[in-house]
């Protein structure tokens, strides 16, 4: 029961990884339409990181499987940074009627994820 729980964890932290590396560097349909979708993709890829490390760290060889997954994000970091000026705070579909909104709760949804990173280091 534990080794399922365990390998739950990790394929969720794979998924929320590749969810961020995707979304960073595609540019079909899966390219994320806006920066809140970037930052939040990015936060939830971290925040699963920290979590499989502090529920159940991997133990010897296993480790690199983590660091590995960290590298994943870093590149989908990079993706992100690459793609910010391109990207208004909502969707093209939503308008930009309150992007000044939208920018404060990205925000405080990354300040969220900051503190919940923090919590479990």
């Amino acid at each position: 029961m534990i080794a399922a729980l365990e390998i739950g964890l990790w394929l969720f932290a794979v998924m929320m990884t590749g969810n961020q590396v995707l979304r960073a560097w595609s540019r079909g349909a899966f390219a994320a339409p806006s920066r809140f979708v970037l930052v939040s993709s990015t936060v939830d890829a971290v925040v699963a990181l920290a979590f499989v490390r502090a529920v159940i760290p991997p133990p010897g060889l296993l480790s690199w499987a983590w660091v590995i997954a960290a590298v994943a994000v870093g590149i989908g970091i990079a993706g992100v940074i690459l793609r910010w000026p391109t990207l208004g705070w909502g969707a093209p579909t939503s308008g930009t009627s309150r992007p000044t909104m939208r920018a404060v709760l990205t925000a405080i949804y990354a300040a969220v994820g900051a503190g919940m990173v923090v919590v479990l280091a």
